[in-house]
């Protein structure tokens, strides 16, 4: 029994040893694969140095303020005085407070328009806004705008006499104009 042992050992270690040979080979791949998968590093740039003194850096950058200050334009100072202008007010935006007067409203956009050119034709500045309500979409004739707040109020009441309105005075957004109907 120990013979037979010691060849089954024997057959054992030669078939480890064989399987370790040429077990690589079979997964190793071919030799066109291994040279397909080479790469070459190319080698590196040469890069010059160049030495740079800090004086040389000073003299360039006074010569290209000199000449970057030669090209700025001359600041002109206006010496007149002039007077300030009265009853201007700002916003917290900073634009002027401008007022309109609400003429009137109508849902149909012709009887707006007719109004408004009764307006123009009695000389006054008059616009028509596109304004949605819960109750639907109105068109509000206004005049203006203006920045003289008691001078709109004077228009507006010669406006009232003549077309029998009553009129409202509003205060007068840019950001308004977003919803003009043209004309």
């Amino acid at each position: 029994m120990e013979l037979k042992f010691k060849q089954r050992l024997m057959g054992m270690v030669v078939v480890v040893s064989l399987t370790i040979i040429f077990l690589p080979m079979l997964f190793d791949g071919s030799d066109e694969e291994r040279l397909r998968l080479t790469t070459t590093i190319p080698t590196p740039p040469e890069i010059s140095v160049e030495r740079v003194s800090v004086a040389k850096i000073k003299n360039d950058m006074q010569i290209l303020e000199a000449a970057s200050t030669a090209k700025l334009p001359i600041e002109v100072v206006d010496e007149k005085a002039y007077p300030a202008s009265e009853g201007l007010t700002l916003d917290e935006n900073g634009l002027p407070v401008g007022w309109s007067l609400q003429v009137s409203s109508f849902r149909d956009p012709d009887n707006a328009r007719g109004l408004r050119g009764d307006i123009r034709a009695l000389g006054h500045k008059s616009y028509i806004l596109e304004s949605r309500t819960n109750k639907g979409l109105f068109y509000q004739v206004l005049v203006g705008p203006s920045l003289d707040r008691a001078s709109l109020l004077k228009t507006g009441y010669d406006l009232a006499e003549k077309l029998n309105l009553e009129i409202q005075i509003t205060r007068y957004r840019v950001e308004d104009d977003l919803g003009q109907v043209g004309g």
